[in-house]
């Protein structure tokens, strides 16, 4: 039986290393991105206290989003709803009331580069 030595053990425990380093990065490499993952990191809402029943959601427009693009611009709504939801907000709908860039002293610590202005839709009676 062949015996072990101080550098063949030395050898198997880097190789053991080296496989088990590999076997971790496979498996984060197969990962999906999670639905959310976009939302959270180009865009955020707020409710400012000096205005009642407004929110502001703030906006990034990243290269995969740019703020021309029909298809961004459906995900950027879809994040809206989905902040809404999250927070159980406006079960009636909501509506965009204004969009506009940031001022230039308004506070923006994420970098923003839009902000819209969103009200809650009040269901209508019919009595």
């Amino acid at each position: 039986m062949p015996t072990v030595t101080a550098s063949g053990r030395e050898m198997m425990r880097y190789g053991l290393t080296a496989i088990a380093a590999m076997l971790l990065l496979a498996a984060c490499g197969s990962l999906e991105k999670s639905r959310d993952f976009d939302r959270h990191r180009f865009s955020q809402l707020t409710a400012p206290a000096s205005r009642p029943g407004i929110f502001y959601f703030d906006l990034s427009f990243p290269p995969e989003f740019p703020a021309d693009d029909p298809v961004a611009e459906a995900a950027r709504m879809r994040w809206l709803s989905d902040w809404l939801l999250q927070r159980r907000l406006c079960p009636d709908g909501f509506e965009v009331l204004k969009r506009r860039a940031f001022d230039y002293l308004e506070d923006n610590p994420r970098g923003h580069q839009q902000r819209w202005e969103v009200a809650c839709r009040t269901a209508t009676r019919t009595d």
